[in-house]
This record gives C-alpha cells, structure tokens and sequence, in this order.
C-alpha cells in the first residue's frame, strides 16, 4: 500500500521557482499520482499571453487576490475563493487587478505547464515573487511554451481590457461567472 505525501509548510522537499514575475511553489503528490498541484502568487499586472492548451485542462482556485478574465467569448471577474476551469483548447487569458498580489492553486492532470515553469524559472531565494522579474527573449519564450503544449495567439489582456471586463460585470451586461453546463 502507498503512503500518502505530506507537504509541510517551507520543507525543504517543497520545490520554489523564480517564473517570470510570479512565486511558483511545486507541491509534492503521492509517488503512484500523475497530477500536479503548483502554488502561484501573481502580482497585480500579471498578464499571460491569451493562449491555448491542447491537453491540459487549465484548472486552480483562488486562494486570495481579484482577477478579470476572458476563456473564449466569456469574460468574468475572479474572486478569492472561486474554482476556475478552463477546458482545454479553448483560448484565455486574465489580469491580476486591485492593490493585492493574487495568490492560486493550480490542480493539473499533466507535467506540461509545470515543465514550462522548471525549464524558464530559476530556483527561488526566498518565498516570496522576484525582486526583478526574468522575461526571456519572445522567440525562447514562444519556443519553450509551444515545447510544452502552450500556444500563444494573442497579446496579454491590458489594463483597459481588464477595466471593461470589470465594469461589463458590475452592470450586468456579462455574466460575472460561466454559466453551469446543462
């Protein structure tokens, strides 16, 4: 029988990366596990590009921090203590927004976008994101994403996207969440 894996707050078995502008902490599974659960602490302005996964179900919740978000024709505001669920091969992007870092945990059924983080972070010196923030060139950046099932089609959501995105839910005129599946 298999042990469960327990990870400790600031163990050193729990791995850290430097990525991009973001704090990426890997957690630990059980050895017999394929998935992935990373922790993110974003700072307000991080912005991927508008992308696309092909086999990876872009899935984590909001453990603190506001985000405005678009996955194909919908738009929404994300708030701490929302499930997001992007399903694969559908574009999306978001913007961390307000006065607070966000923070995330991400739930993966594949390695693709942690081997994303481990192949362009650094490990980090302290729990905390980067002091500098490290932005390869674009063409390694796009080559290292499309390596691991990431496909950059679009710009990162702007500041005034992020800002309509919020007004259109304040007055209603989008769902502030997707709707249910029937």
């Amino acid at each position: 029988m298999a042990a469960a894996t327990i990870d400790v707050r600031g163990q050193a078995e729990t791995t850290a990366w430097w990525f991009l502008d973001a704090l990426v902490v890997e957690h630990r599974v059980a050895p017999q596990m394929s998935g992935v659960v990373l922790e993110m602490t974003l700072p307000v302005g991080h912005s991927p590009a508008l992308h696309v996964h092909e086999t990876l179900d872009d899935t984590w919740f909001a453990i603190e921090g506001r985000m405005a978000a678009r996955c194909g024709d919908e738009e929404f505001v994300i708030e701490a203590g929302d499930w997001v669920s992007m399903p694969r091969g559908v574009p999306h992007t978001f913007r961390v927004v307000g006065d607070h870092p966000a923070r995330i945990l991400t739930v993966h059924d594949n390695g693709s976008f942690r081997d994303f983080v481990r192949q362009l972070g650094a490990p980090a010196e302290a729990r905390t994101v980067p002091d500098v923030p490290r932005f390869p060139a674009i063409d390694e950046l796009t080559e290292a994403a499309a390596s691991h099932d990431i496909a950059a089609i679009g710009p990162p959501m702007s500041v005034g996207e992020a800002d309509e995105i919020i007004e259109r839910v304040a007055h209603g005129a989008r769902r502030d969440r997707p709707a249910p599946a029937t």
